[in-house]
């Protein structure tokens, strides 16, 4: 990464931003807590041996969902999308596939984005503020939506000539 910022001159590094996350471990808890009563009352109730084969499925999940999520929770570092902000540019870089690409700021377009969205089972409304960075005339490549990071971005693509 360091290597191809030096080959496009996009000067010092300033920021890395990783893009996105899994947090699964919540919803395999869940899921497993929800596997558990099923599977205790097909186990331990009146029902043949078929019942009791889907009762110890069910609790084998419970127990197996939790562990292999959590374990795939821990290799996240090798799947997700990493943004590194230079002075004049950005190098976006993809881990599991190996992609690296570098854009100088020029090459870019700045994109302010503002969504309102509900929140939880109230609906609670709650605005978010995301930042798109896009090549110029071209796809999406992130957006990014950090108060510290949108500041430094939106400061260095003025400054590096991106089209705001």
């Amino acid at each position: 990464m360091a290597g191809l910022a030096r080959q496009h001159h996009l000067g010092e590094h300033r920021a890395t931003i990783v893009l996105g996350g899994g947090d699964i471990g919540c919803v395999a808890v869940v899921a497993a807590f929800g596997l558990l009563p099923p599977g205790i009352g097909l186990l331990i109730g009146p029902y043949a041996t078929l019942g009791t084969t889907i009762g110890a499925v069910l609790l084998a999940l419970a127990v197996a969902v939790p562990v292999l999520a959590f374990r795939y929770e821990s290799h996240r570092a090798e799947r997700i999308p990493r943004l590194h902000v230079f002075d004049g540019g950005l190098v976006l870089t993809h881990p599991g596939t190996h992609r690296t690409a570098a854009h100088p700021w020029r090459d870019l377009r700045t994109v302010e984005r503002t969504r309102f969205v509900t929140v939880g089972q109230a609906g609670t409304p709650r605005t978010v503020h995301r930042l798109e960075l896009h090549v110029r005339g071209g796809p999406l490549l992130c957006s990014v939506g950090g108060v510290h990071d949108t500041a430094l971005i939106r400061r260095l693509a003025a400054a590096g000539g991106a089209q705001v």
